[in-house]
């Protein structure tokens, strides 16, 4: 939609001067009792809207975080010539309990969000332009726009306001009540009308932020002039804090980790560059929060000028509708970690690598975890919104996909990031199974393998765009070894497998598909595999894994993997590499090796972040960097789909066929779990007892379910099954 067809005759407005944020203020005047009333509202880059004193709703951070339009200056560290497209979100809020006969006033909150940012300058600039505002209200067909002439707009109690750096906010001597009719902004300014932006215009499906758990926290240590605090868990969110001395000035600063000495520690959200800071000078007697920005924290510090209150935990409203145990407490721990990790990285719209220094839509990370977060939580309208995104950073001419969507810059690669635009829409396919909606992005999956063809030499993915980055399996334990040719082209075989499974279920040719996974398994056949050994590239960092796993090697190929893994009992790969080393293994029918290696004690390992008091999973197997990234979470697929049993037969989509064949690893006693699908709740539980092994499967109605182990076959019925093995 046009922006008309949102807003109709409203106009944007803007500052006259540029600002982190603004308060603007209309009132209004209505002759009548109210019966119906609805707003259209979009604040760029954030907003909040008041009526009368009271907040509109519990959204936080909205609209969603997007690529809004073109920027009129990026200045990268590399060059950029992709032309994309762009889109604006904008919320409708039924506001007819919060008007009255009589004078009204509306007042709304904007701050820059993502889009006006100017201090995190990565890759180059991303800012968008200045903060700016829209709304149509339509009060029983009476309709009121921004564009009125006693709109007034102050800086307000914004003194700063930075997604990245945190804020800086003055409540001394602010009117409170500015939102009232009691109040005013009594240094308010006409702001500028401004052109609409240049962009498509649609009511926000996806979630919004809420507050979604409050913490109490725990003092760890009073230093005289501040105090150092904990909470339970690794979250997203900020502290809530009270200070009854007028005229101070509280700092609040967030870390994820402590020193020796029990000070904040830096390094994992940013070093001493990019501080998680919140600066408030108060008036006293009253709580005092930030407004435009969350944390990534564990551990904050707090002036003693001031207590804390609760911290508040925020994320999109997203549900989890998964539940997972077993009688290992590794694996336990990891269930729980991601989805601690997953939410903390949900916000406005975006599956982040990370809540607190990048807070960006890496495609690498986000396709990587997609069928987990699928299958865990309640995510369809989170990561279809999300694809939009992806479609948008997607070169209309070349089909090149970012590496991150919306786009900010950053690093990654082209099939392990890029390939985000096959291997989302083909997630969302298997598990909801709507042929429309793949039918319209469908095109944008061939641009991209046409994309990739261009990026090859003799069968091989060796560049992406021109001084472009290429990251391979990231964050392996120890340097990276496994070519970065190597990894793409096998990742991209898998992707054209995929390709070839929606064209099938689409009805469209694929016969150019299967001809291209034949010529790129020739040429990493030919460079990378010795026939004597059966290896790939000497076996390093799982080289052999993700050739095998794309239908690549021998029986010799498998053996190798099975022996490294056998030996070194941990992992030795990266972001890629651990979940497709651990597909192999299950998928070939060595479950107890893969559950051993998923749940080993050793350094490179799952465990070792559990010992080492973790709650959420850290970006580095030894914790250098950020302590909440998604990326190796991606293995809790197994969880269910393994030790649970719970996959779709070959063909399905929606969850109309599967199969349970649970995996009674030796090193387990039993395991128990759930999940939600289109149609129900599908529950499995298995223990040991008396050397036999007792079932119970729940299937809900509308699926069709057989339990499969070894050569016994049942097909399953509506509602509880027992079965004894």
């Amino acid at each position: 939609m046009n922006h008309r067809e949102i807003f109709s005759d409203a106009r944007w407005l803007s500052p006259r001067q540029t600002l982190d944020a603004a308060l603007f203020r209309s009132e209004i005047e209505i002759n009548r009792t109210v019966q119906k009333a609805e707003i259209t509202v979009c604040g760029l880059g954030w907003f909040i809207l008041y009526i009368n004193g009271r907040r509109v709703g519990n959204d936080e951070f909205v609209p969603a975080y997007t690529d809004y339009h073109d920027r009129p200056d990026m200045n990268l560290s590399y060059p950029l010539n992709d032309d994309f497209s762009h889109r604006i979100y904008a919320l409708k809020y039924d506001v007819a309990e919060y008007l009255h006969e009589g004078k009204n006033v509306l007042g709304v909150a904007v701050g820059g969000g993502y889009y006006h940012q100017t201090l995190r300058k990565a890759e180059g600039n991303m800012n968008y332009g200045n903060i700016k505002l829209c709304y149509k209200l339509d009060v029983d067909s009476e309709v009121f726009y921004s564009n009125r002439k006693d709109v007034r707009y102050s800086r307000g109690y914004f003194e700063k306001s930075n997604l990245f750096y945190g804020e800086t906010l003055d409540f001394r001597g602010f009117d409170r009540k500015w939102d009232t009719v009691d109040g005013n902004l009594s240094d308010g300014e006409e702001p500028f009308e401004t052109a609409p932006p240049k962009t498509e215009y649609y009511i926000q499906d996806c979630p919004a932020d809420k507050v979604a758990e409050v913490l109490a926290s725990e003092l760890v240590k009073n230093f005289g002039d501040f105090s150092v605090y904990r909470i339970a868990k690794n979250i997203s969110g900020y502290p809530v804090i009270r200070c009854n001395n007028e005229g101070e000035t509280v700092v609040i600063e967030c870390a994820e980790d402590l020193n020796d000495d029990l000070t904040l520690n830096n390094r994992s959200v940013g070093f001493n560059v990019q501080r998680q800071m919140e600066i408030i000078k108060t008036d006293g007697g009253e709580i005092f929060h930030p407004v435009f920005c969350w944390f990534g924290f564990r551990y904050f510090s707090l002036t003693n000028n001031a207590e804390p209150v609760e911290v508040r935990v925020i994320h999109s409203d997203v549900e989890v509708t998964s539940d997972f145990c077993c009688s290992d407490e590794t694996l336990n721990w990891y269930y729980k970690a991601f989805v601690n990790t997953q939410l903390s990285n949900m916000h406005s719209g975006v599956p982040s690598d990370c809540p607190h220094r990048e807070r960006l839509g890496y495609t690498g990370d986000g396709q990587l975890t997609c069928n987990a977060v699928l299958t865990e939580f309640d995510a369809e309208r989170f990561y279809r919104k999300w694809l939009l995104d992806i479609l948008d950073c997607q070169d209309k001419n070349t089909g090149h996909v970012q590496h991150t969507a919306p786009f900010a810059g950053g690093g990654g690669g082209p099939a392990g990031w890029g390939g985000a635009i096959i291997n989302v829409p083909y997630r969302l396919f298997r598990h909801f199974g709507k042929r429309d909606e793949l039918e319209k992005v469908f095109p944008a999956m061939e641009k991209f393998a046409e994309y990739m063809e261009s990026r090859c030499e003799n069968g091989l993915i060796v560049r992406e765009e021109k001084d472009g980055w290429c990251l391979g399996d990231w964050c392996a334990p120890e340097r990276i070894s496994i070519p970065e040719e190597l990894v793409n082209t096998t990742m991209f075989i898998s992707q054209l497998r995929r390709l070839v499974f929606c064209a099938k279920a689409l009805g469209k040719p694929y016969d150019r598909y299967e001809k291209l996974i034949s010529e790129h398994s020739a040429a990493v056949t030919e460079k990378y595999f010795d026939k004597k050994t059966g290896d790939f590239f000497n076996n390093v960092q799982g080289a052999n894994a993700f050739a095998f796993d794309c239908g690549l090697g021998n029986a010799k190929t498998l053996e190798n993997i099975i022996k490294k893994y056998s030996e070194k009992t941990e992992f030795d790969t990266g972001i890629f590499g651990t979940e497709i080393v651990l597909n192999v293994l299950y998928k070939t029918g060595n479950s107890e090796l893969a559950t051993k290696l998923l749940s080993n004690k050793g350094v490179v390992s799952f465990d070792f972040m559990r010992r080492s008091g973790a709650t959420t999973l850290w970006e580095n197997w030894g914790g250098e960097e950020s302590h909440s990234h998604p990326m190796f979470g991606a293995s809790t697929e197994f969880l269910f789909e393994e030790l649970l049993g719970i996959k779709q037969t070959a063909s399905s989509v929606r969850y109309d066929q599967i199969i349970i064949s649970p995996v009674f690893a030796e090193c387990l006693d039993y395991a128990k779990g759930k999940i939600k699908t289109p149609h129900g709740e599908v529950a499995v539980s298995w223990k040991r007892e008396d050397e036999k092994i007792n079932l119970n499967i729940a299937v809900c109605d509308g699926i069709n379910a057989a339990f499969v182990s070894g050569s016994t076959k049942i097909n399953l019925h509506t509602g509880s099954n027992s079965i004894i093995l």
